[in-house]
C-alpha cells in the first residue's frame, strides 16, 4: 500500500535499529516522559499531566520523577535504545494508567522525526476520570529559534537551530479543541516547566472570576486550559489536550528532511512493529531457557529501563580544586567547601535510579555498561566513549557527574562539590572489558551479531584514542589513592602497590561506594583499604588486555608487573591467618600496624576480583564466609555484614546488612570463575553458584512482582525491597544473572 511505503520512507524501519540516529532521544530520565537531543542549549520536550475532575486536581500535576506523589509505579516495558519504547504509569491518585510510547527516524548525520503516543485508559470506571495532558518544546539558549503558528485552527510551534534544522511540533487530529500558551521563562530555566505552568492556569482562573465565572461551580476542564495566547520572546511553548475517560493522544514531531508526514494510523503500525521486533532482539540476545513467561517478560522489562534511564546532561559542574597536601587523613571538608564552576561538560549515561539519582555515577555506570552491552554493544560503547571524554588531563573524574542547573536541582546541597582527590571504585572497567570482549567478530551470528561485527572492524585509531585517557586515568589512582608501606615498617613484596581511599570521616568512606561499612573506628593516614587494592588490581589487569589489544607490549608487560605485585601484595598486607579472612590494615596508637577486620563485603573483594587462586587456602576459607548463615548467606543473597557483627543493622544501617544486587552479580560471576577451574573449591563454588543464582532471581522478581519495582538494596531477612525506587540502575543486572551473562 502507498501509505505503508511512505510510513517505511518516514521511520526507516527497514533498517536495524542500531542505524537509527540517536540524536534525538528520551534522554531525560527525570521527567515521566521527555525527549531532546544530544545537542547542549539547544531544546527540550516533555509531558506534563493534571487531574481534571476538580480545580483542586492542580495540585497532582505530574512532570518529574517521584517516588511519592501517588503514582503506583512507572517503568518502561519496552526500549531499545534507540528508536523505540513504551511505558507504563499507573496513578492511581488521578484513577488512570497511561502507556506512553515514542518510535523515531533518522540517521547519524540526520536528526530525523519522532511521534509520541498517550493513550489514558481509566483504572476504575466507577469512580470519576478526566486528564489534561500538556505537551511543550522549549529553547535552551539564544541559537534555537521558536515560534507558534496557528494553520487549519491547530497551534503549531515550529523551530530551528544550527544543530537540529528545522522542525515542527504538533498535535494529530482527534476533533477536540488545542489550547496553548508561549511563556517567557529565561533559557536556562526551562527545565522547571511546572511553576510557569501553574502560574499560567492559576492567572486563567482569577482572569475568569474576574470576568464572573463562578469558579467554584465552573468544570475542572474550562478552568484548567491555558490561555490561547502568546508572551512577547517567549522560551516555553506548551500545546493542551483535555479528556474524560479512555483516550489517544499523538504527538509529532516533523524533522526538516521529513518527507511525508507520519499519521496515527502510520504510527499504530510502526509501534506495533517495533514492538515484535523488540521482543525478538531480546529473546535472542537474552536466552532464557527454563524461566517461566512472566519471568522472561520481567527480564525484558528491566533491560528496557536500564536503557530507558539513559539521561543526556551538558553544562557546568561545581569542583573545589583548591590545592592540598595529604599530611593529614581529611583532605577538603565538603562542609567548607569553596568550589568554583568547571566549564561545560556533556555526558550521555545511564542512572542508577529516575526519582532519586537522576544523574551519572562513576561506579555505578560500569555495572550499568555491563548490562547495556549485553543488549546493545554499540550503545554501550557510546556510554563509554562519552565517560572517557571526561577524564581531565590529571586523569580525574569526578565519581558524581552533576551537569547543568536541572540535575543540580536533585541534589541536596551538601553532596554537590566534588573533589579531584576523591575517586570512586573503578567499575567502569567493565565497561573497558566489555568493550574489548566485543571486538572479535561474533561467530554465532543472530541478532547482535552486526553491532558486533562493526565493533570488531573498528580502526585502531578509534581504539587508541580511548586509551591515553584511560592510561592517564589509571595512573591517577596509583599516584593518589597510594597508601602507605614502608613507614609503618610493614612487609610487602612491592614497596609500591598499596591503596589508601582519600575523603573519609569517622564513620563513612563515601568514596568506597560502601559508605557507612565499617572500618577502622580512629581514622589513620596510614590504614589500607583492602577493596580498593582489588580493585586496582582488577584495574591493572584490564588495562593489560587494553593495551595487548593495541599492540602495545610494553605497556602491557608494565600492567602485568603491576597486577602480579598487587596480587601479591594482597596477602602480605591484607591476610590475617589468624582470622582466616582478608581485612583492612590500619595503625593504632602505639604506631604499630595491625589488621582491622569486619566480616563482610570487603572481606570478600580479593574473590570478587577473582584475584585468587584456584587452589589457594585463602580461596576455600572466603568461599566458607559466603556461605555460612551466622554472618553472610542469606535466602536472599550474601548480605552486606555479618550477622554476628556488632554493629549490623545499625546507625542508617545502609550497608550494614542489606542485600546489593552489584555485589551479588559480582560474587556470582567469581563463584562461576571458579566454579569452572580445577581445584579443591570446585565443587564448593558450584553449590554456592546454584544457590545464590536461585536466591537472588527469586528474591528481585519476587519484589517486583509485588510492588511493580525493582529496589536499591532488599532485607536480608525478609528480601522485602529498601530503600530507593525504582533502582533499575545496577538492581538490572539480575537478568544478567538469569542469563549467566559475566563480564
Amino acid at each position: 500500500m502507498i501509505w505503508q511505503r511512505a510510513l517505511w520512507a518516514v521511520l526507516g524501519a527497514a533498517a536495524a535499529a542500531a542505524d537509527v540516529g540517536n540524536v534525538w532521544g528520551t534522554y531525560r530520565p527525570q521527567v515521566y516522559l521527555g525527549l531532546r537531543p544530544r545537542v547542549p542549549e539547544s531544546v527540550l520536550t516533555g509531558l506534563a499531566y493534571i487531574g481534571a475532575r476538580s480545580v483542586n486536581d492542580v495540585q497532582f500535576l505530574r512532570h518529574t520523577t517521584q517516588d511519592d506523589d501517588g503514582v503506583r509505579y512507572y517503568r518502561w516495558t519496552h526500549h531499545d535504545g534507540h528508536a523505540f519504547g513504551i511505558q507504563e504509569i499507573v496513578d492511581d491518585a488521578l484513577n488512570y494508567r497511561l502507556e506512553t510510547s515514542f518510535v523515531k527516524s533518522g540517521s547519524a548525520s540526520q536528526p530525523g522525526s519522532w511521534a509520541v503516543r498517550v493513550q489514558g485508559t481509566v483504572l476504575d470506571e466507577s469512580k470519576p476520570a478526566a486528564l489534561t495532558l500538556l505537551y511543550y518544546l522549549g529553547r535552551e539558549s539564544s541559537e534555537a529559534e521558536l515560534e507558534l503558528v496557528v494553520e487549519n485552527d491547530e497551534p503549531i510551534v515550529r523551530g530551528s537551530h544550527p544543530a537540529l534544522g528545522e522542525f515542527a511540533l504538533r498535535l494529530g487530529a482527534d476533533g477536540r479543541k488545542t489550547h496553548y500558551a508561549g511563556l517567557r521563562v529565561p533559557t536556562d530555566e526551562v527545565w522547571r516547566v511546572k511553576e510557569p505552568l501553574l502560574t499560567a492556569l492559576a492567572e486563567r482562573v482569577q482572569t475568569l472570576a474576574m470576568q464572573g465565572v463562578d469558579v467554584k461551580a465552573a468544570p475542572a476542564q474550562e478552568l484548567l486550559q491555558l490561555p490561547d495566547a502568546s508572551d512577547a520572546q517567549a522560551t516555553l511553548y506548551v500545546l493542551q489536550r483535555s479528556f474524560t475517560g479512555n483516550f489517544t493522544l499523538d504527538i509529532f514531531l516533523d524533522g526538516e528532511a521529513r518527507g511525508a508526514r507520519l499519521d496515527s494510523e502510520q504510527l499504530s503500525v510502526a509501534l506495533a512493529h517495533r514492538r515484535e521486533a523488540y521482543e525478538e532482539a531480546f529473546l535472542a540476545r537474552f536466552p532464557l531457557a527454563g524461566f517461566a513467561d512472566e519471568d522472561v517478560a520481567i527480564a525484558r522489562e528491566l533491560t528496557a529501563q536500564i536503557v530507558g534511564g539513559i539521561g543526556y546532561y551538558a553544562g557546568s559542574s561545581l569542583v573545589d580544586r583548591r590545592p592540598v597536601h595529604d599530611e593529614s587523613l581529611v583532605l577538603h571538608e565538603p562542609s567548607k567547601a569553596q568550589p568554583t564552576r568547571e566549564p561545560p561538560g556533556e555526558l550521555l549515561t545511564a542512572t542508577p535510579s529516575r526519582s532519586f539519582f537522576p544523574r551519572g555515577f562513576y561506579w555505578d555506570e560500569g555495572f550499568h555498561q555491563a548490562h547495556v552491552a549485553a543488549w546493545d554493544p554499540s550503545l554501550a560503547m557510546e556510554l563509554f566513549e562519552s565517560w572517557t571524554r571526561l577524564i581531565d588531563e590529571d586523569g580525574w573524574v569526578a565519581r558524581e557527574q552533576i551537569l547543568g542547573a536541572e540535575a543540580r536541582s536533585r541534589v541536596p546541597e551538601e553532596f554537590q562539590v566534588q573533589f579531584p582527590q576523591f575517586a570512586n571504585p573503578p567499575a567502569l572497567i567493565m565497561g573497558l572489558t566489555a568493550y574489548l570482549q566485543q571486538l572479535p567478530e561474533d561467530a554465532a551470528g543472530g541478532v547482535g551479531s552486526q553491532a558486533t561485527f562493526q565493533l570488531a572492524n573498528a580502526s585502531q585509531v578509534d581504539l587508541a584514542s580511548l586509551y591515553e585517557p584511560w592510561r592517564r586515568h589509571y595512573e591517577w589512582f596509583r599516584r593518589t589513592q597510594r597508601g602507605q608501606i614502608h613507614q609503618w615498617d610493614r612487609r610487602a613484596t612491592s614497596k609500591r602497590e598499596a591503596y589508601r581511599w582519600r575523603g573519609r570521616s569517622a564513620t563513612h568512606v563515601l568514596t568506597s561506594g560502601l559508605d557507612d561499612y565499617p572500618r577502622a573506628a580512629t581514622p589513620h593516614i596510614g590504614e589500607l583499604h583492602l577493596d580498593l587494592h582489588a580493585w586496582m588490581g582488577a584495574f591493572a589487569r584490564a588495562m593489560r588486555e587494553f593495551a595487548t589489544r593495541l599492540g602495545l607490549h610494553d605497556d602491557a608487560e608494565e600492567y602485568r608487573r603491576h597486577y602480579d605485585a598487587i596480587r601479591a601484595n594482597l596477602y602480605d598486607l591484607h591476610w590475617n591467618e589468624k582470622e582466616g579472612m582478608f581485612c583492612d590494615a590500619s595503625v593504632d596508637d602505639d604506631d604499630e600496624s595491625y589488621f582491622e577486620c569486619h566480616r563482610g563485603y570487603v572481606s570478600l573483594f580479593p574473590l570478587l576480583m577473582e584475584l585468587l587462586e584456584p587452589d589457594a587456602p585463602a580461596l576455600g576459607k572466603t568461599l566458607e564466609l559466603i556461605g555460612d548463615p551466622k554472618h553472610l548467606w542469606s535466602p536472599h543473597g550474601v548480605r552486606s555484614l555479618s550477622t554476628e557483627h556488632p554493629l549490623y543493622g545499625s546507625g542508617e544501617d545502609y550497608w550494614r546488612s542489606a542485600v546489593w544486587i552489584p555485589i551479588n552479580y559480582l560474587a556470582l560471576r567469581a563463584l562461576h570463575h571458579y566454579a569452572a577451574a580445577a581445584g579443591p573449591y570446585q565443587s564448593r563454588a558450584q553449590e554456592l553458584y546454584a544457590d545464590l543464582r536461585q536466591n537472588v532471581i527469586r528474591t528481585v522478581l519476587d519484589e517486583y512482582k509485588r510492588t511493580g519495582y525493582t529496589w536499591e538494596q532488599y532485607d536480608a531477612a525478609t528480601g522485602v525491597g529498601r530503600r530507593n525506587r525504582p533502582f533499575a540502575g545496577w538492581t538490572s543486572m539480575v537478568v544478567l544473572i538469569m542469563a549467566e551473562k559475566y563480564t
